[in-house]
């Protein structure tokens, strides 16, 4: 039998003491958040009174009385008074980039309202007048301008023959140029871009229109020209806005600026949120630039990396370049068009998958789709997929019938929609037959049938916007979330949406401390106030970045 001594006993003792106590202080919070109404995104325990932060993540959850055991005297402690908290949202779908020096108006604080061409053009010819010539006129526009023919390089000429001028539509995917601006791309009738349009008329001149590729990559051509200081300091100020929202993660489809230059910016600089560069392959007369992208998949700070790989197959419905089985009901005849064929459709999942990225493809269309669907199978069977997460951003039409939800299921796809989108339903009234528009944009039928789904802005951040059109689904109010579900896809839904659920997306131990604390408890107030609400607190990294909390 082993006895010990009075001495070593002592020792003992005190090595006990002291172990418990170094046990206790590793285990001390450095901030904690008591009496809360914590909304956790994680559905086995939604709700929690308080958590407590250690380092960069979370330490615990529970009760008040549970979670002040684990401060000590050098614990920061916050008492919400009530407030509600949110694990940080994750816009799983945003366009981010720097302003090039011009004039630029817009007719009305809503994005949305119409644009009329003589109000356009009496604008134009009074900024004209004013601004040193060579300046660029820069304006967004309702994308039915697009469909304008007496809205052409012409016609912007005549106003502004010493200005180069460039009208955008809200939609992304088409801009109005004139002859200034033409010469400042360095665009002629000889100029082509694979999967884009450059318009010409019947004598084979430029009429100033582009559209899809030919007009994506006129952000990063400006965005070359600026200084990487410049760009930062544009890409701060929005920043700034994110953290007054609570957004923790921003996901930016990297359409903005060249990938060489956006690296260089986002390894120089850090914000006061977590960045996924998604990559996007240009594209010139030859085809798509994918091997551009080589050498650029890797974290490039401890807060921003690189990942993932874009294709834009079709347009929108708003210019009617999605691509549809059916042809549009107010221009029969018309039924959109694929961007790429199939053959390079699946060179770009090969690409993708021999880089080991993520393959997120822009298909709004439902023909756009089948092809897609189509060339994955052809490629691998079905199993092959479960585990890829290829993502369909928008996905408007991705169902049509009970066929396709089980074709998502098996095939592991992940849907991220844009609530923004779901504001239009004038405009898709007007494009489609009710016969296709039963499940239009899913949501609630994803939940149902337990297909992954994230949220992303693709135009005004406001989460809380954002959630509050999920809730009315005015295209197609059957699809309707709750708030809780909008939440879930806007935290946890996007974080699976980029590999990362089990860092971050849910407000649990051991999960990355991405939180904010809201100006308004959203789960109780009506619908229509939830645009008003802020982030009083927000929260990346353990790290308090924006901080209006009394």
């Amino acid at each position: 039998m082993f006895c010990m001594n009075k001495t070593a006993f002592y020792c003992f003792f005190l090595y006990s003491l002291w172990a418990g106590k170094m046990n206790l202080l590793a285990q001390s919070a450095d901030i904690v958040l008591t009496n809360g109404k914590i909304f956790t995104s994680d559905t086995n325990n939604l709700y929690v009174e308080a958590l407590a932060i250690k380092g960069n993540k979370i330490l615990a959850t529970g009760s008040n009385e549970a979670i002040k055991k684990l401060a000590s005297n050098k614990t920061k402690k916050i008492d919400l008074k009530g407030r509600t908290v949110v694990p940080g949202f994750n816009d799983a779908h945003a366009h981010v980039g720097a302003n090039y020096p011009a004039y630029r108006f817009q007719l009305s604080e809503d994005p949305l309202a119409p644009t009329p061409w003589k109000m356009i053009k009496d604008s134009i010819a009074k900024i004209a007048k004013q601004i040193q010539p060579g300046s660029f006129i820069v304006t967004t526009i309702d994308p039915k301008l697009l469909d304008d023919t007496s809205v052409r390089k012409k016609a912007l000429d005549s106003i502004a023959p010493h200005n180069p001028i460039m009208l955008s539509a809200w939609t992304g995917h088409g801009k109005i140029l004139n002859t200034p601006a033409l010469d400042f791309f360095g665009l002629s009738k000889r100029s082509s871009f694979e999967g884009g349009r450059i318009d010409t008329n019947n004598t084979g001149e430029l009429t100033g229109l582009l559209e899809e590729y030919a007009e994506h990559w006129i952000g990063a051509e400006l965005s070359s020209k600026l200084d990487l200081s410049k760009i930062a300091a544009d890409l701060k100020l929005y920043y700034q806005q994110t953290a007054a929202f609570g957004i923790t993660t921003t996901q930016n489809m990297c359409t903005q600026h060249y990938l060489q230059q956006a690296a260089a910016v986002y390894t120089s600089y850090e914000f006061p949120c977590r960045v996924r560069l998604i990559t996007f392959p240009f594209t010139n007369s030859k085809g798509s630039l994918l091997h551009s992208l080589d050498n650029f998949f890797h974290p490039l700070t401890k807060m921003n990396y690189i990942s993932g790989v874009k294709l834009i197959l079709d347009g929108t419905p708003l210019e009617r370049l999605a691509c549809m089985r059916r042809a549009y009901k107010d221009k029969p005849g018309d039924y959109g068009r694929l961007n790429f064929n199939e053959t390079e459709i699946k060179q770009y999942i090969q690409y993708c998958l021999a880089h080991k990225q993520q393959i997120l493809i822009h298909a709004v269309g439902d023909s756009s789709i089948v092809t897609v669907i189509r060339c994955m199978r052809a490629l691998h069977p079905d199993i092959f997929w479960k585990d890829k997460r290829l993502r369909i951003e928008h996905g408007e039409f991705a169902i049509i019938s009970p066929e396709d939800i089980t074709t998502l299921k098996q095939l592991g796809i992940v849907l991220v929609q844009n609530p923004a989108h779901l504001a239009l339903a004038e405009v898709m009234a007007a494009r489609f037959d009710n016969a296709i528009t039963k499940y239009l944009q899913p949501l609630q039928t994803l939940i149902n049938n337990n297909i992954p789904f994230a949220l992303g802005s693709d135009g005004p951040i406001n989460p809380f916007l954002n959630i509050m059109l999920t809730t009315i689904h005015p295209n197609n109010p059957n699809e309707a979330l709750t708030v809780e579900e909008a939440v879930i896809a806007y935290t946890y839904g996007s974080a699976f949406a980029e590999f990362r659920e089990n860092e971050k997306g849910t407000l649990s131990r051991n999960k990355l401390a991405d939180l904010a604390v809201l100006s308004q408890d959203i789960f109780t107030i009506p619908k229509e106030q939830l645009p008003a609400t802020k982030s009083l607190l927000t929260m990346v990294n353990g790290q308090i970045v924006y901080d209006q909390l009394d």
